[in-house]
């Protein structure tokens, strides 16, 4: 025996291989090359044994749920393969003693005895095999040194008493009982059937028909126990496709989500539920959707697909409490007579019909401003027609027309704040950014209101820094922004008063800037309504009340910020205002640059001015 394997694995090692030439003894011939290299490798492991056991014999023994070797526990019986337990059971053996010597031809002759029809002896007598011998009694040793006929008196009565040897060699009852309560169902009836009748051919018939009844009575009891299930499964089954159709008849959105609540899927719907596309939202919490946009998301905490235990009942919620409890109280289940929920009766929350009158407010401002801006062109045209030919006439009405056209003006100064303020709450204002020119942006805006100052006797001056670099803006939105800001400030200067618009470039940290500023020796703001100013519909001044829509200062402010730019005010009352507005410098920025990036990324970071403009 080599020093790295102890007796066991010597064990092991010949049960495997005795255990393979049984079950290729049954698929080929004796002389087929695995049949026969399986015997040589048992030989030669029958010889390490002996050795190991200095020559004593070696004897493997199957008692009652328990495989033993020379008397010491190896295996539990149901541990064994079917074709080694099967050699012991249906031959009737309790022990195989190998004696010094074993060859290859006697493991055959073992191999053969499964299917020999006669006793097992008889075929080992038959071969001339002397080296195995079978028995039915258990084969004790004292110690692996003494001799094979060497028994101990304990071992000896041992063996009686489990063969119950008396006179007809049969065992008592009450052995039977004890000796088939500790052994596994089909030990337990060869034990049976070997009281019964000791022809071997008798008794595997008898099993063959007793297994067979066994399994038609599972079967008949197997299917009784089944049909009480398949019915509790089609009740649940049926609960879940009842609640998947009222919630598909709820909802057209669908979000597919992984065990941990991660999204992974979204129809068009739903992505215009949570406010984003599918690859701005992958990989994002479910439940992170209503940081977003104004959403109420309820997920169980476990969503897994398969459990062994009940699972939570507990539920995630993210989003507004007044919303969720609008929602809430917006919904009634419905549930038939065993509590089954079968659907649900709904009305929209106020959170729907404020979206729907919004839309049509919104849908409604932008006609009705298009509608009048039409007519409104064409009578200010035949005003100022009429006006120039009084002004040659130097008539009485010529003050009259002068009056009219301003009020034109004004109207149509009301009707563009109301248009601009749609498209910024229904996204679709544009901008086109190039590369303009500071100094002629300022000049086209003063231009465009000198005949208004003129005519309320402001002094309206422009004055630009020599060599004000150009900025990246929109132009045609820069100057109206202008224009806003000295409308703004010609109706709260008196007359005499001075506005100044100039540009100049930022300094120190704010060198990527040009500023833009409009300011006026007017009535000013109060420090504590500075903050007010730039809200919708609001109007403060601390001099005259004037008209106007209390649009134009947060339409201005949202302008500036959405083309990447920054507005500010300084005001003491009594001492004038001055608005600075300052626009990103050109420096190659490409055409597509920080407005696209701007118009597209700020509304979900949730800017201010949405918020201002009351779009969330």
């Amino acid at each position: 025996m080599t020093e790295s394997q102890d007796p066991k694995t010597l064990w092991f090692n010949f049960l495997k291989i005795f255990t393979r030439a049984l079950v290729q003894i049954n698929l080929y011939t004796p002389d087929h090359p695995q049949v026969k290299q399986a015997l040589i490798e048992g030989e030669a492991l029958l010889v390490q044994i002996s050795d190991s056991l200095d020559g004593a014999d070696f004897s493997v023994t199957l008692d009652n749920d328990k495989l033993l070797i020379n008397s010491t526990p190896l295996l539990a019986s149901d541990k064994l393969p079917n074709s080694l337990r099967n050699l012991f059971l249906k031959s009737r053996i309790q022990t195989i003693t190998f004696s010094k010597g074993v060859s290859g031809d006697d493991l055959l002759a073992l191999c053969q005895i499964q299917a020999f029809k006669g006793e097992a002896k008889d075929l080992l007598a038959e071969r001339g095999v002397t080296k195995i011998t079978l028995s039915q009694a258990i084969y004790g040793k004292v110690d692996a040194s003494q001799a094979q006929s060497e028994v101990s008196p304990a071992a000896g009565a041992q063996a009686a008493g489990r063969t119950g040897a008396g006179p007809g060699g049969t065992e008592s009852d009450g052995n039977v009982a004890d000796k088939i309560s500790g052994q596994g169902l089909e030990t337990a009836l060869s034990t049976l059937v070997g009281r019964a009748t000791k022809d071997t051919a008798e008794q595997q018939r008898i099993m063959e028909i007793l297994t067979a009844k066994f399994r038609e009575e599972m079967v008949v009891e197997v299917k009784k126990a089944l049909e009480v299930v398949h019915r509790e499964k089609k009740k649940v089954e049926n609960d879940m496709v009842r609640a998947d159709s009222v919630m598909n008849s709820m909802a057209d959105g669908v979000v597919v989500v992984d065990k941990n609540g991660n999204i992974l899927m979204m129809n068009p719907q739903a992505e215009a539920i949570s406010g984003g596309v599918l690859a701005e939202l992958s990989g994002k919490k479910i439940v992170d959707l209503s940081q977003i946009e104004n959403q109420v998301v309820s997920l169980a905490k476990e969503i897994k697909s398969e459990s062994n235990t009940d699972i939570s009942t507990e539920i995630s919620r993210a989003g507004s409490e007044e919303l969720a409890k609008s929602v809430k109280n917006a919904t009634a289940i419905i549930q038939n007579e065993d509590g089954k929920i079968v659907g649900t009766v709904s009305i929209p929350t106020d959170a729907a019909k404020l979206k729907q009158v919004q839309k049509m407010q919104e849908e409604f401002i932008a006609t009705m401003t298009h509608e009048l801006r039409s007519p409104l062109t064409s009578i200010k045209a035949a005003l100022e027609i009429m006006s120039r030919d009084s002004a040659k006439e130097n008539g009485p009405g010529h003050g009259v027309l002068n009056t009219a056209i301003r009020n034109t003006e004004r109207l149509n100064s009301i009707i563009t704040d109301i248009l601009d303020f749609s498209k910024l709450q229904s996204g679709k204002l544009i901008f086109h950014p190039e590369n303009t020119s500071a100094e002629d942006t300022a000049k086209e805006a003063a231009e465009s209101m000198r005949a208004w100052t003129t005519s309320k006797g402001i002094n309206l001056s422009v004055r630009c820094e020599p060599g004000v670099p150009f900025v990246y803006a929109d132009r045609r939105r820069t100057v109206q922004v202008l224009i806003n800001l000295i409308s703004n400030a010609i109706k709260f200067t008196p007359q005499g008063g001075s506005i100044e618009v100039s540009a100049d470039a930022g300094k120190d940290t704010l060198d990527g800037f040009v500023f833009f500023s409009v300011k006026d020796n007017g009535c000013g703001i109060k420090k504590e309504d500075q903050g007010k100013i730039f809200e919708k519909f609001v109007q403060v001044a601390s001099g005259e009340k004037v008209g106007g829509t209390g649009l134009g200062l947060s339409i201005t402010k949202a302008m500036v910020v959405m083309q990447g730019g920054r507005l500010t005010l300084e005001s003491e009352p009594g001492r004038g205002t001055t608005f600075r507005v300052g626009m990103p410098v050109y420096r190659g920025q490409a055409e597509e640059g920080v407005f696209e990036q701007v118009t597209e990324a700020r509304p979900e970071e949730k800017p201010w001015w949405k918020k201002l403009l009351g779009m969330q």
